[in-house]
Order: structure tokens, then sequence, then C-alpha cells
């Protein structure tokens, strides 16, 4: 399923979000195993998790641009073809929205990562 959303989604925006949720996952694990020395590294833990978030948002903006840069050659092809059947429009509307549901999902679970591990690093 992970492949085939890539490869329908658009490899090029797909392979930055899959790069990206191995990035938030990372973030989060170091973050994770190093709170057991939280007084000498806090500075450094609430600068990786604001990363965290950060990472999630870009996701969630670079799968708009995906989206975006697909329709608009969607819209090209529509305009050299001057008929289109709307099964077609639907399949390639569908096609658009994968890359901005995965940024979406994860600018959702990194916002979530980040709130937990921003209150446990505060006390």
């Amino acid at each position: 399923m992970i492949y085939k959303h890539w490869l329908f989604g658009g490899p090029h925006f797909m392979t930055v979000i899959y790069i990206l949720w191995v990035a938030v996952i990372a973030l989060a694990i170091i973050i994770l195993l190093g709170m057991s020395k939280k007084e000498e590294q806090r500075s450094r833990m609430i600068k990786l998790n604001n990363a965290i978030l950060f990472l999630g948002s870009f996701a969630l903006i670079f799968g708009l641009l995906g989206q975006g840069v697909g329709l608009y050659e969607a819209m090209e092809a529509i305009q050299r073809a001057h008929d289109i059947s709307p099964a077609i429009m639907a399949g390639g509307f569908q096609a658009s929205m994968i890359a901005p549901l995965y940024g979406f999902g994860l600018l959702i679970i990194s916002s979530i990562i980040w709130f937990v591990y921003r209150n446990i690093l505060q006390k």
C-alpha cells in the first residue's frame, strides 16, 4: 500500500514526505531516549522538539505543493485532450489528494508528539 501510494501520489513529492515521516519518528525517539539526561541537554531537547513540529508543518505544505503541481499538469493534459470523462477527472483528483493527506497525517502526529514532549520538557 505504501509503495502504491508512493507511485500513485507522485514519487518526487511522496519521497520527501516519507523522509519527513522517518525524521519525525527518529527525533521523537532521540528525545525520548535523552529525557533521562534532561537537565544537561534540556535546551537541545527543546530545539529538537520544535523541529518535530516544523517538519510536520513542512510536510503538509510540501504535500499541498505536490497537489498544486499535479493539478496543474492534469489541467494541461485536459486542455490538450479537449474532452475528458468524469471518471478520469475523479481518478486524477484522487491521486492529487495523496500527498496532502500524508502531509496532514504527519502534521497531526507531530503536533501531538510536540505537545506531549513540550509539557514534559517544561517541568
